[in-house]
């Protein structure tokens, strides 16, 4: 099935990066994903969260008390969730640069070559961040249409599955397109392609949507499925055309 062929792909991925060819290029992306998380915590989390608290205090009547807790748990795991998601936008953003020499590396070592010589970080700094914004103006219009379409009664109800699959659209597009950036190719051919396998694209999205809300798996995840993207882009480039 290619759903499981993605999810496959996925999990190659991961055991990939961890392989002595690969484990010096995810040191600095990991590195990054913990002092992002880290200030995420510190600067967002952590204030919101007391915040929160406060305010429970003072408006629940006292035989709610008992309440106090429970909403307090539900507060704390939604904000962990929501900032793990946000410090893996941070990193995919700051680490782009470090994130094309995994995934031009993870082709070479897919293709047994020899890696090319890593290019100068500082000339591909501009061209990687506005890659990433070139994402970001994809994705953020798209997702704002997902959250007016929840507030429809009726079609609400459906709107788990559409935010979870169009969520693992949106994982494959982000971390295949770093090997297809590498062979110089536009975003919006990166998505045409990705449409062409759109089973093997959902099933591989679907598990870096499930293991990047992990928390503290998903620092290890963000490279991981660097890697697993590449295998899926060489995968739909190796596909004969219909």
């Amino acid at each position: 099935m290619p759903m499981l062929h993605g999810g496959q792909l996925f999990l190659s991925g991961l055991q990939l990066a961890l392989s002595p060819e690969l484990r010096r290029y995810i040191i600095v992306p990991a590195t990054m994903g913990v002092l992002a998380f880290s200030l995420t915590l510190i600067l967002i989390i952590i204030p919101l969260a007391s915040e929160t608290s406060a305010w429970l205090q003072q408006n629940l009547p006292d035989w709610l008390n008992w309440l106090h807790t429970v909403l307090l748990i539900a507060v704390y795991i939604t904000l962990g969730l929501a900032g793990f998601w946000l410090s893996s936008l941070l990193v995919t953003l700051v680490a782009a640069p470090f994130l094309g020499q995994l995934a031009e590396a993870t082709w070479a070592l897919s293709h047994a070559t020899t890696p090319a010589p890593p290019a100068n970080l500082l000339t591909t700094v501009g061209s990687s961040i506005g890659r990433e914004l070139q994402k970001l103006r994809y994705h953020i219009p798209r997702l704002l249409g997902l959250f007016i379409l929840s507030f429809i009664p009726g079609l609400n109800l459906f709107m788990p599955l559409l935010w979870f699959g169009f969520g693992a659209w949106l994982m494959a597009a982000q971390f295949a397109d770093y090997a297809s950036e590498n062979q110089q190719q536009s975003f919006r051919f990166t998505l045409q392609q990705l449409a062409r396998a759109r089973g093997r694209t959902l099933g591989f999205g679907a598990c870096a949507c499930f293991t990047l809300a992990i928390p503290l798996v998903n620092f290890l995840v963000i490279p991981a499925a660097v890697v697993g993207g590449t295998l899926l882009w060489q995968s739909i480039s190796e596909d004969k055309p219909s």
